[in-house]
């Protein structure tokens, strides 16, 4: 039903309105009448009825088709409505199983959430694919890579902690510009690991089999010292201790001999192991961090097939990866960072 007024002078004539206009067949009923006097003195009825609903519409010009297609359309908009609260729910859901994938992978929590939060609303957020593929398009646009200097002097400093293969890499680094049959250099190697016994005559036999220099340095004034007697040298390589993060004796030794060169530009290459766990690399670093670590040489990546760990921290971090190493061969299991490479490597570990 649907309650309809009318105004008369007497609640008779109004009531005989309501009449005229549905008809004497219409179940019309009276729901309430009052009466009153105008300013000037006359009376004034008014009357609410309440008056079959399809009766009223027909009144309009409204018949029941249309009142049909009106229906459906509200419908419509309320299922819209309905909808639209419904998408940020999934989206989140979404946006939820996309992080969880690439924490479990390795990526770092905090580098995601700065990534894919300011997407949310965003249609990307609802399609579970399109999202992993804008975060593999990120970390592709935000992976940097150091391209290998082809003529200009290097200078560069091994450090990490132990058991890394700082001393094989740096050997494989060696052999790699000594050997070039397109760019040959003239290579040299300071020795600053005293600690660990037979370092040095370890790599004095690579050196040896490579025809290249090879010094042992002890103390600040022997690095000085050394690093004059190499200084027409095109490659300087320098090989340090394998420190424990947490022996701070050692690391400041390796901080001492790098502060003591004011005129001589050296670069600190953090090694890492591809098998390091997210919190331990970013420990290591931490405490090797004071050296201005210039980018990362990642190796052992024969030794695992997931990397999710060491590129979240280099993602975290905007530190360049300049070389890779994936065995113990001299120089063959060493290459030159390629962007394309380690990602491939990183998308194969989400099928796993």
């Amino acid at each position: 039903m649907v309650e309809e007024t009318f105004t008369a002078p007497t609640p008779r004539e109004a009531f005989e309105l309501a009449r005229e206009k549905y008809g004497a067949f219409s179940q019309l009923t009276l729901l309430r009448a009052t009466q009153t006097r105008t300013q000037k003195g006359k009376l004034r009825a008014r009357i609410v009825v309440a008056v079959p609903e399809e009766d009223y519409l027909a009144s309009i010009g409204i018949d029941e088709e249309e009142e049909l297609i009106g229906e459906i359309y509200q419908l419509r908009d309320q299922m819209e409505r309905m909808k639209s609260a419904i998408q940020p729910s999934r989206g989140k859901e979404i946006v939820a199983e996309v992080k969880t994938l690439m924490r479990k992978k390795g990526i770092n929590e905090a580098w995601l959430d700065r990534l894919i939060d300011p997407l949310a609303g965003e249609s990307v957020v609802e399609d579970k694919s399109l999202l992993v593929s804008y975060v593999l398009e990120e970390m592709d646009d935000k992976l940097k890579v150091k391209p290998e200097a082809d003529s200009s002097p290097i200078s560069l400093m091994l450090v990490g902690p132990t058991g890394v293969g700082k001393t094989t890499t740096l050997a494989k680094l060696a052999a790699r510009f000594a050997l070039d049959p397109a760019h040959p250099r003239s290579v040299a190697i300071l020795n600053l690991d005293t600690f660990r016994v037979g370092a040095y005559e370890q790599m004095e036999h690579y050196a040896a089999i490579l025809g290249i220099t090879h010094i042992k340095v002890d103390t600040v004034e022997g690095f000085k010292d050394a690093l004059e007697q190499v200084r027409n040298h095109d490659t300087v390589l320098i090989d340090t201790a394998g420190v424990s993060p947490y022996d701070i004796g050692r690391l400041a030794q390796t901080a001492e001999f790098l502060r003591s060169l004011p005129a001589h530009t050296i670069e600190a290459a953090l090694v890492i192991s591809a098998t390091a766990k997210y919190d331990d690399i970013v420990a290591i670093y931490d405490h090797f961090s004071f050296l201005d670590i210039g980018s990362v040489v990642l190796t052992k990546l024969d030794e695992t097939r997931r990397i999710g760990e060491v590129l979240g921290f280099v993602l975290e971090k905007g530190l360049p990866v300049s070389y890779v190493s994936s065995g113990q061969r001299v120089p063959d299991d060493l290459e030159i960072a390629d962007k394309e490479q380690i990602l491939l490597r990183f998308v194969e570990e989400l099928h796993v």
